[in-house]
């Protein structure tokens, strides 16, 4: 399984932003009550197609897709696929999505604040060249670490991916704010509060997504890859500096 609930999911809306978090009745009702113009949000989600859950996650998604909150939404849309890693997964949804902008979240956050999408357009209007990585206040790291980038569709066109493949789970977040940081495009958003209720912070306990995620070595594997390829890092951000030349030409 992906998470409990086995489905990242990826709001969009055409003019501003698309959210890559996962779903359950919480997340996806404070996602649309919060949104000023929900009508511009669209929700895609993934279930692993050999999970034995399946047909429950399906029938639950279904239904929440027609609560009045969530109906307001343009679009919710559900993925059924093979078993796969967390980048290769986000990536397929992100190939799927209409939106101009992406972000990446997960369904142990919670959207505090209304009017996260207008400030999503506000502040990726500072960037007409589409190439940036922002990212709003997670109540636990806060400005000092992008742990749920929202990434311009330029920024994920020029590189080919929204997660980098080589990845099974961990430090993707951690890769994308590092390339943001070679080119100089970190934006931070404090004022807006998408809380991430993770077990460390004392906020949830941790559950079969946790010890999912942590066994078999994944966290140790990761970090060797994150080391090992750093040179990749560099190149895809050369890429993106020719691409913000190119908008400058």
């Amino acid at each position: 399984m992906y998470d409990q609930w086995v489905l990242p999911a990826l709001l969009a809306w055409p003019l501003a932003a698309q959210v890559l978090p996962s779903t359950n009745a919480l997340s996806l009702s404070k996602v649309a009550a919060t949104a000023v113009e929900p009508g511009r949000v669209e929700i895609l989600a993934y279930v692993d197609d050999d999970d034995p859950e399946r047909a429950a996650y399906v029938a639950d998604y279904k239904r929440l897709a027609l609560e009045p909150q969530v109906a307001a939404l343009k679009a919710v849309d559900l993925c059924v696929g093979e078993r796969l890693t967390t980048p290769l997964i986000n990536n397929i949804l992100a190939e799927r999505a209409q939106g101009a902008v992406l972000m990446i979240a997960n369904d142990d956050q919670v959207f505090r604040d209304r009017g996260w999408d207008l400030r999503i357009d506000e502040e990726s209007g500072r960037f007409l060249d589409g190439i940036f990585c922002m990212w709003f206040n997670d109540g636990r790291y806060g400005g000092k670490l992008c742990t749920f980038p929202i990434l311009g569709r330029r920024w994920v066109d020029t590189l080919g991916y929204i997660e980098p493949p080589l990845f099974e789970h961990f430090n993707c977040d951690l890769w994308t704010w590092q390339i943001a940081q070679m080119i100089g495009r970190t934006h931070y958003i404090g004022d807006i509060l998408v809380e991430h209720l993770h077990p460390d912070t004392g906020k949830a306990a941790a559950d079969t997504t946790t010890a999912h995620n942590l066994a078999g070595g994944r966290p140790e594997r990761d970090r060797a890859m994150f080391v090992r390829f750093e040179r990749y890092r560099i190149l895809d951000a050369e890429r993106l500096k020719d691409a913000i030349d190119s908008s400058r030409a």
